[in-house]
């Protein structure tokens, strides 16, 4: 398998590195998804879409549980990035990684898993 071509995203106060094993895609989020993130958020999902299917990725794993705020405007580029998937025909998992701690995290990522329950899954650590 490629190496992934996708650079980590490293600002004051978000983060997003991603990482390779097998045919899984790690994505760690950190810190906070405002509309400051939002712009880097969508880029790297647009990246990262385009490297689920140059490598024919099975699952991509979204590690949420250092990320301590949310906005609408990143929520859009996870269902960006879904429905872009799905509209490639790709059968790639989405799995959610969140702190069970952090109630708002599972509320907010559960629209969605409703959006695509056959595609996105939410556990909690």
């Amino acid at each position: 398998m490629s190496s992934l071509r996708v650079e980590p995203v490293v600002t004051d106060s978000f983060g997003i590195a991603p990482t390779l094993r097998d045919d899984t895609l790690g994505v760690k989020l950190s810190g906070t998804g405002d509309m400051a993130a939002a712009p880097a958020l969508g880029l790297c999902l647009k990246a990262l879409q385009a490297e689920v299917q140059r490598l024919s990725i099975h699952v991509v794993e979204f590690d949420v549980r250092a990320l301590y705020f949310l906005n609408s405007s990143c929520l859009k580029a996870f269902i960006s990035f879904i429905c872009g998937l799905a509209g490639h025909g790709m059968k790639c998992k989405v799995l959610f990684i969140a702190d069970a701690r952090l109630g708002w995290q599972r509320r907010s990522l559960a629209a969605l898993e409703r959006m695509s329950p056959e595609l996105v899954s939410i556990e909690d650590a």
